[in-house]
């Protein structure tokens, strides 16, 4: 019983998905008249409806679920990790999918998509991802990387009539699948060098002898940290991710960049600075070359776009760069500023792609930069929702963006990594320009008479959108409490070997 309890959250998800699956098999389509196939009529609609519901109300119970067992423990060697790490990574997966859950059922009505399989696919890739960041066990955590890589494989490609869609499934598939090749490659090789797949005796037993002599560990901490990059979409293997971001249904973007990045990012943080603490010299150099990069070269390919879509694509992959900063400080303050950046990126993202894919209205026709003329004054509450996010994005006090770099740029400077906290300084500052240049559209030129103003949104969607503003702003404003969370959420007891800088003790 004990293993039911600590995957109650994954147990009430996968349930949810199954029951949405088999509703879709034995209830009759297209009950109430229209069109199905178009996302017509009211049967069609109530059943998108019912599977919205039970798709929010189960990541609601899950969520419950992960609050419930914050104060449970477990062996040190179980399989499941039950303590503060899991719950906040928890917390911000599941609050990221329920903002994305919400604000994408306009676009399915909209855009004719049946729900049942999109939900129940949505549900399936989030246990993965829980699975993923709770897993203590190295085979577990490769069964929680492939449920959530096939999930998103199959919706990515989810609008079938779109070859765009097709062509991005077919891309993040065949890369995905190098990936995985890696990971399992360097899980094996990990076997090898420890002799068990169980993280917390395999950190044991790094600590217990020098790990840069041992070519076969070092292989393995080395194809592993790729098969991650890859997930992550870190320079140099970030090429999926613009396609496949362009080319997804918005909401699946959504998800893909807020929950995808999330959970591999929090695994990753988890196995490097927590796991292989006592090899740190094996990956942080890789990891500092791969932050370096991934600052730089997305920031500067963006300030081309002309695509908002795809230039929020190139910032995603920027912003994987600014939290590996958190991974090479490998100390207290730099893995609870990560959390910390990584819950309000995750916010920012879900409301800044909510308002993309209204503004693009059917068949996101109207993706342009030069669609957004206007929009502030012709939509203001759309407008001023924007301005809050890119603002947020770029590191403009007062948004939690600003606070999270802030205390990124800190802990940085603490672990005397000042070319990595330089780094991050000029990269954001040549992020101004792409982010702002929307937001002269919106302010500063006129939309052409003959363009049409995007639909005023539905009071549901200005609800989810103005939550997500008042989350960014209230993270700006009050962020102390927030750091404070996540720093008592990482309070566990460090596995032998484990990176942890403290304050030298005081003079006797």
């Amino acid at each position: 019983m004990s293993h039911w309890v600590a995957l109650l959250p994954e147990v009430i998800l996968s349930l949810a998905a199954m029951f949405i699956l088999m509703r879709d098999a034995f209830v009759r389509p297209g009950v109430g008249g229209g069109d199905p196939a178009a996302g017509g009529g009211a049967g069609e609609q109530g059943r998108m409806s019912v599977d919205c519901l039970v798709t929010l109300y189960s990541i609601a119970g899950a969520l419950i679920a992960s609050l419930w067992l914050m104060d449970a423990s477990g062996p040190p060697d179980a399989m499941i990790a039950l303590d503060g790490f899991r719950v906040a990574a928890d917390v911000i997966l599941l609050g990221g999918a329920l903002l994305v859950v919400s604000l994408s059922r306009d676009y399915l009505s909209r855009e004719g998509m049946r729900s049942p399989e999109f939900h129940a696919l949505i549900l399936l890739a989030l246990v993965g991802m829980m699975v993923l960041v709770a897993a203590r066990d190295l085979i577990l955590l490769f069964v929680g990387l492939e449920l959530m890589s096939i999930s998103v494989y199959v919706l990515t490609g989810y609008v079938r009539k779109n070859p765009r869609s097709s062509e991005a499934s077919l891309k993040y598939f065949i890369v995905g699948a190098f990936a995985s090749a890696f990971v399992v490659y360097g899980i094996s090789l990990l076997y090898g060098a420890t002799g068990t797949t169980r993280l917390a005796t395999a950190a044991e037993r790094i600590a217990a002898a020098p790990a840069g002599g041992d070519l076969l560990l070092v292989a393995g901490i080395g194809l592993l940290l790729i098969g991650f990059a890859f997930k992550i979409a870190a320079v140099p293997f970030h090429m999926w991710a613009p396609d496949a971001y362009d080319g997804a249904p918005t909401p699946v973007t959504s998800f893909m960049a807020t929950g995808v990045k999330a959970a591999a990012f929090i695994a990753l943080l988890r196995v490097l600075t927590v796991d292989l603490g006592g090899a740190a010299e094996v990956w942080r150099g890789a990891v500092w070359w791969l932050a370096i990069l991934t600052m730089i070269v997305p920031n500067l390919v963006a300030l081309s776009q002309q695509d908002v879509k795809r230039m929020l694509a190139y910032s995603s992959v920027a912003h994987a760069g600014y939290l590996l900063v958190g991974v090479v400080a490998a100390s207290e303050l730099g893995r609870s500023a990560s959390l910390f950046y990584l819950a309000a990126y995750t916010v920012v993202t879900a409301g800044s792609f909510a308002i993309v894919f209204h503004v693009a209205g059917r068949g996101d026709r109207n993706q342009r930069v030069r669609d957004y003329r206007g929009l502030g004054w012709r939509r203001p509450m759309l407008g001023a929702a924007l301005l809050v996010f890119l603002l947020s994005l770029a590191g403009f006090p007062p948004t939690a963006g600003f606070v999270g770099k802030l205390y990124l740029l800190r802990a940085a400077v603490d672990a005397g990594e000042i070319s990595l906290a330089v780094t991050l300084v000029l990269t954001s500052l040549v992020a101004y320009y792409y982010y702002l240049r929307v937001v002269w559209k919106m302010y500063f030129e006129a939309a052409p008479e003959d363009v049409h103003a995007p639909p005023s949104p539905k009071p549901g969607f200005n609800l989810v959108v103005g939550i997500c503003v008042a989350l960014i702003l209230l993270g700006g404003l009050f962020p102390g409490r927030l750091i404070d969370r996540a720093r008592d959420a990482l309070a566990e007891t460090p596995a032998p070997g484990m990176v942890v800088q403290t304050e030298d003790p005081p003079a006797p």
